[in-house]
This record gives structure tokens, sequence and C-alpha cells, in this order.
């Protein structure tokens, strides 16, 4: 099943580019955080947003559920496969007080394992799960639903990032503060 349209004939097929975009999630992630100290970290925008060290274990915990799910898939054809929780981790889990290096280190090592497992997958990616309120999920749906997870948690740190910037950017003068007497 291909979902993809342009990209799938660019890179060849939805799987080839699943698997390049999922590769090159992790080091944006780390790469986005680079030079943060704790207190920026743990910032939120707004109170109904997640700081940095959230969305950073809110990847872990998805990418361990996922992960789940997606080594049932390939080993069985219809496979039960359990509703995604990870986006209730801010709410149930102290992300904040966990170390940054940790949290992105168990992130890129689960997401080696999805990047083997699915190369090494072979006929697997016919394949699809039995969740029970979405019914039948293709494993290629399935992964592509963690790409655009991805997608999503990377726009977030890009943005919380730039609103950092402009938070501690240098205010330019006011007309009236810098008029001469």
């Amino acid at each position: 099943m291909q979902y993809y349209g342009y990209y799938g004939r660019q890179y060849g097929s939805g799987q080839r580019y699943l698997l390049k975009a999922l590769r090159e999630v992790a080091e944006q992630v780390g790469g986005l955080l680079l030079g943060l100290d704790e207190r920026e970290l743990n910032w939120r925008p707004a109170d109904d947003e997640w700081c940095a060290k959230e969305i950073v274990g809110f990847l872990r915990d998805s990418e361990r559920e996922d992960l789940r799910a997606v080594k049932a898939i390939i080993s069985r054809d219809g496979a039960r496969i359990e509703e995604r929780r990870a986006l209730h981790g801010p709410a149930e889990r102290d992300y904040r007080s966990q170390r940054i290096g940790k949290l992105l280190s168990a992130f890129a090592t689960l997401r080696d394992e999805l990047m083997w497992t699915l190369r090494e997958a072979g006929a697997g990616w016919e394949h699809a799960g039995q969740h029970l309120y979405r019914g039948r999920v293709p494993l290629e749906r399935w992964v592509h639903e963690i790409s655009e997870r991805d997608l999503e948690a990377t726009w977030k740190l890009r943005r919380l990032r730039e609103q950092l910037e402009a938070r501690d950017a240098p205010r330019p003068a006011s007309p009236e503060t810098s008029r001469r007497p």
C-alpha cells in the first residue's frame, strides 16, 4: 500500500522514504538541543505546552511502544497491537527531572533497534496489526505514523528553540529611548 505519492516516486518506495526519514530524526533532535542549559530544557512557552525534555521523553516512550508493535506485526500478520499511550507521558511522568543525555541516548538506541527491525522485515512489510479501535493497520501505515510523530516533535523543538532565542535576544532600543535630548 502506498501513502506517499511524490516521496514514493522520488525514493523508489514508501519503505525507502520512511527508513530515510526515521534515520534522520535522532540526529535532528540532538542538534536542536545543542547548547541548551537545564533552565532552557525545562522551559515551557505556555502552561499547556511541553518543554524540550518532555518532548524527548515522549519520543523515547513512543519509540518503545512502537518498537513493540512493529515487532509484533512483523512476527505475525494480524498480531494484536496496543493503543499508543506515550502522549500521556508528560502528565504521568516527571521527564523534567531526568537528564537530557539519558533521554536522548535511550531514544537513539530504540530508534537504532527499530531501524534494524524494519530493514530486516522482508515480507513482514506486507503484514498488518489488529488494533482494538482502528481495526487492521498495515505495517507501512504504522511506520508512516511514527514518521509523522517525529516531524511534529522536531517542529515543536524548532519552535521552542526559536522562542528561547527570541526571548533571550537583546531588545532594540525603542524610539523614545533612542532619541537624544
